[in-house]
């Protein structure tokens, strides 16, 4: 079964080259900036540098997932890896994964737009009704269908980077290709869903556990003032817990995706430098 074989593949791709655990590294200290620059500065200042924080890592985001699936999928081939190959697969790829993040995005956010125009609707219409009971039931079944299509592409489309780079795909054939292999490997990807969605679940709650029982008081008190101390005491927590955690999580999902199309054990590595109009950085 894709979804254990996969799983038992981790640990040896992992200790044979553990390189791959470095970008992981880097994001989560990115990420943790945040909290110890608004302890450090005023509110105003802070809140600023957060926000150039968070438009950084949403522009370098499509670089860090085609460096680290390249990297993955590098290693997986039994070839060496390095960082190198990370900046070299994120450069290739980025505007691919780039263009295909904005598309979804857009789904989405016409999902979000259905969504909120459907609650008003519903609202105006129960309210002009006299509460009316079936106006409600209604509403909550048009909502249950909105939530539904929002899983559905969500699920459906989760491997669209995957595709691009191990399969050296554009933006738009990178999201079919991830819809195409998600159809013919549903049960599989539900396996995959539910062993993910255990793993996030015992390292969350492991996680939440120890920042219950630290001296950080985001859980006791989240309006309370942040000191330096304890802002480097979260970010720590956050690099124990969840760095290992999601350095597993994006070698599994490449793995999985390998032997989905059939390619585990086969070398699916594109070229590095195409000599002309690669697929790759096309959208």
């Amino acid at each position: 079964m894709a979804v254990i074989n996969a799983l038992k593949k981790v640990p040896g791709l992992l200790g044979s080259h553990p390189i791959l655990f470095v970008p992981i590294l880097l994001l989560y200290i990115v990420t943790t900036a945040q909290t110890v620059t608004q302890s450090v500065l005023p509110p105003l200042a802070g809140g600023v540098v957060a926000l150039v924080i968070s438009g950084l890592l949403f522009l370098l985001t499509p670089l860090y997932q085609g460096g680290t699936i390249g990297m993955a999928n590098e290693a997986a081939d039994s070839s060496r890896t390095s960082l190198g190959s990370f900046v070299r697969y994120g450069k290739q790829y980025y505007l691919s994964i780039f263009g295909a993040f904005l598309l979804i995005l857009a789904m989405m956010t016409a999902l979000g737009i259905v969504a909120l125009l459907l609650a008003v609707v519903v609202f105006l219409s129960y309210s002009a009704t006299g509460q009316s009971l079936a106006v409600l039931v209604i509403g909550g079944v048009a909502g249950l269908v909105v939530v539904g299509l929002y899983v559905t592409v969500s699920v459906f489309l989760q491997f669209h980077g995957h595709a691009i780079v191990i399969e050296d795909m554009g933006a738009v054939d990178g999201i079919k290709r991830s819809a195409e292999v998600v159809t013919e490997n549903i049960r599989a990807v539900v396996g995959f869903f539910v062993v993910t969605l255990s793993g996030s679940l015992v390292v969350g709650g492991l996680y939440v556990g120890a920042l219950w029982l630290s001296p950080v008081p985001f859980l006791t008190d989240p309006a309370a003032t942040v000191s330096l101390e304890l802002a480097l005491l979260e970010a720590l927590l956050s690099i124990l817990f969840l760095w290992p955690v999601g350095a597993v999580y994006f070698v599994y999902s490449v793995l999985f995706y390998r032997s989905l199309i059939g390619t585990d054990g086969e070398s699916t590595a594109p070229p590095a430098e195409p000599a002309e109009g690669p697929a790759g950085s096309s959208i």
